[in-house]
């Protein structure tokens, strides 16, 4: 991998993460996509929350997508048009997110963490490389759409479980990689 962009993006996860762990939740507590600290001027909530990663099985998952999707569309696209992506997605998620949760009775919302980038990461890799195929574990071989509805199906059921609010930015990140227009995906 060559990629600037991602081995930045790979280096500043495991940075804030681990920091974060150390810190006694400062970290934590500043980076969270919390609507109303946002709606109260904390803007920098909208990009910061997909970085900070609270669990060590979280932090390797976001930090080997990142490396494995993130890192073959930086070969694809470049950093340039990568980083539009992300850019995209997270302030969707974010946006979307911020705006659902000030609804009344809907409850509280404060996430952290690279689930939502994942997802967006693995549908878009599924998206620029149809007939590529991925192994899950040596079980399961997925190849383009189908890892497109898997991933969209996985998110689904988990806000079935835990509340569509509770995962809004996951299934916003999906949304986004899944409609993302065509034309900026190829290249």
């Amino acid at each position: 991998m060559s990629s600037r962009f991602v081995t930045r993006w790979i280096a500043l996860t495991l940075i804030v993460s681990i920091g974060s762990a150390l810190d006694g939740g400062w970290i934590a507590t500043w980076a969270a996509l919390a609507p109303a600290r946002i709606w109260q001027g904390e803007v920098w909530r909208l990009v910061t929350w997909p970085l900070v990663e609270p669990g060590v099985m979280g932090l390797v998952f976001t930090c080997a997508a990142i490396y494995k999707f993130g890192g073959e569309l930086a070969e694809r696209w470049g950093d340039q048009r990568l980083f539009r992506f992300v850019r995209h997605v997270v302030l969707s998620a974010a946006v979307v997110t911020c705006v659902v949760g000030v609804i009344p009775g809907l409850g509280y919302v404060s996430r952290l963490g690279g689930w939502a980038i994942t997802d967006a990461l693995v549908i878009a890799w599924a998206r620029q490389f149809p007939d590529r195929t991925l192994s899950l574990y040596g079980l399961v071989a997925l190849r383009g759409k189908e890892l497109v509805q898997i991933t969209v199906a996985i998110a689904v059921l988990f806000a079935i479980f835990h509340g569509p609010v509770a995962t809004a930015p996951e299934l916003v990140a999906c949304a986004a990689a899944a409609l993302y227009p065509r034309s900026w995906l190829r290249r």
